[in-house]
């Protein structure tokens, strides 16, 4: 089976389930609250292992009892956390997450900004010997910067999740093959509007014309849209009632990726990412929401 590479952030969610996401100034009680593990990287790591997945992951934990969690919970997913340091303390998320299902996330992000250089050069066999590498931005830039030029030498392919969105270099979006942004994430990396399909489509022709292969933008409840060199498809979103939005969207990645180890088309992978995500909603919590591949099926 090919092999995915998670290079990420791992975090301990702190999730209170309130009434309505508060307005400035305002403070309201929460309904429940909730400890779960977290952090974007962790979460595509974990989503892809459950799906059959083959998966290993780069990272930082803290030497803490939140780290240990983040660590057994990785394992107990089947992931291979070799490539995992602890030190100092973990990254935490402070989630409010209305009766809708949106939500609002702070970061803390602890043990996440000292990924460094060294740790992926420490664990540089894993880069050697897997075929997709996944990233997304809540390690510090230059170590991303730093595994796309690797990954290039060493001609993987990556997929990179632009979040939390931030302006990326035309070099660096050169050395993506395959960039998954959400409508906030694609307006902060064009400046274009994206408010209809149509202005979706425009600015992620933009994004395109940096050397990346493919784009998918997930849309919610208007399901994603795929842009490759022979494809610009719009898949519907599965009509479900949402109760937590949060990792959704890692689902999504995650999916993605495990379709294209399993040789699904382009399209074929968006619709099984668009299935594992759509059950992702209907359930609380980020790790604890992400199902197996039984039960998508």
């Amino acid at each position: 089976m090919k092999k995915i590479l998670v290079i990420g952030s791992l975090n301990m969610d702190l999730v209170a389930h309130v009434p309505h996401l508060p307005h400035p100034g305002e403070t309201i009680s929460s309904i429940k609250f909730q400890q779960s593990p977290g952090g974007k990287g962790a979460n595509q790591a974990v989503a892809a292992a459950k799906l059959g997945g083959n998966v290993a992951m780069i990272g930082r934990v803290g030497a803490d009892d939140h780290g240990q969690m983040l660590l057994n919970n990785l394992r107990q997913a089947g992931v291979d956390v070799t490539g995992i340091r602890q030190e100092g303390t973990t990254g935490m998320a402070f989630i409010n997450v209305s009766k809708d299902g949106e939500n609002h996330i702070i970061l803390v992000p602890g043990a996440n900004h000292k990924v460094s250089r060294a740790d992926i050069d420490d664990s540089i066999h894993l880069i050697q010997a897997c075929d997709f590498i996944i990233m997304q931005l809540e390690i510090p830039l230059d170590v991303v910067d730093y595994v796309l030029t690797i990954a290039s030498e060493h001609q993987k392919e990556v997929i990179l999740n632009p979040a939390p969105g931030q302006p990326l270099s035309t070099k660096m979006l050169g050395m993506v093959h395959t960039l998954i942004p959400n409508e906030t994430e694609l307006q902060q990396l064009t400046g274009m509007p994206v408010t209809t399909i149509d202005e979706i489509v425009a600015a992620a022709l933009v994004l395109k014309t940096s050397g990346v292969a493919r784009i998918i933008v997930t849309m919610g409840e208007k399901g994603s849209l795929l842009l490759n060199e022979e494809l610009q498809v719009h898949i519907p979103a599965v009509k479900v009632i949402p109760v937590d939005t949060t990792a959704a969207g890692d689902a999504y990645i995650a999916a993605f990726a495990v379709g294209l180890t399993k040789g699904l088309s382009d399209s074929e992978s968006a619709e099984f990412a668009t299935l594992v995500s759509a059950i992702v909603v209907t359930r609380e919590g980020a790790q604890l929401s992400l199902p197996t591949l039984e039960e998508v099926k």
